[in-house]
């Protein structure tokens, strides 16, 4: 069984709204066993093997002040949904394609929600993901991941 991808994602939500840039506001993580390239950035570049589930979390730096994860889409593309989003969710899944060459690189998009469903849209770009093959002749190790709720699961890429 093949472990999960979990990219954390810490957002100054106030700098946003603001109109400042994800520089310094958007702090990525992941727990790649190979670790992200520009890891605590907006760039974040995550290792990936094709398959494999990625799962993000949001966490608003300011608990006055939410958003919520609405989609991730890749190079352009939001891919189809599993369901209908559940637009005040925190977190977001789905999986990398089967059939995407190792070391091909794809920029995706975040995009949060502000105040209601009514409220501001925020768009961050600038992370990706990086498609490498699983090792050769040996099994992915599997790691923990946090448990948590799971807003929508759709294949990802286009």
């Amino acid at each position: 069984m093949m472990t999960p991808l979990n990219i954390r994602v810490f957002v100054d939500v106030v700098a946003l709204m603001l109109g400042n840039t994800a520089d310094g506001n958007v702090f990525m993580f992941d727990d790649s066993l190979w670790g992200g390239q520009d890891s605590g950035t907006a760039k974040l570049v995550s290792p990936v093997w094709p398959g494999q589930l990625v799962r993000w979390s949001l966490t608003p730096l300011d608990v006055q002040t939410m958003a919520w994860l609405t989609g991730v889409s890749f190079d352009g593309k939001a891919p189809p949904a599993a369901r209908a989003p559940i637009p005040w969710t925190l977190h977001w899944q789905g999986y990398a394609p089967c059939w995407l060459t190792p070391g091909s690189r794809h920029s995706y998009r975040l995009t949060l929600a502000t105040r209601s469903l009514t409220g501001r849209t925020i768009s961050i770009a600038g992370p990706s993901l990086v498609f490498m093959p699983p090792p050769a002749g040996r099994p992915i190790p599997p790691r923990p991941s946090p448990v948590g709720a799971t807003a929508q699961t759709a294949p990802m890429g286009g």
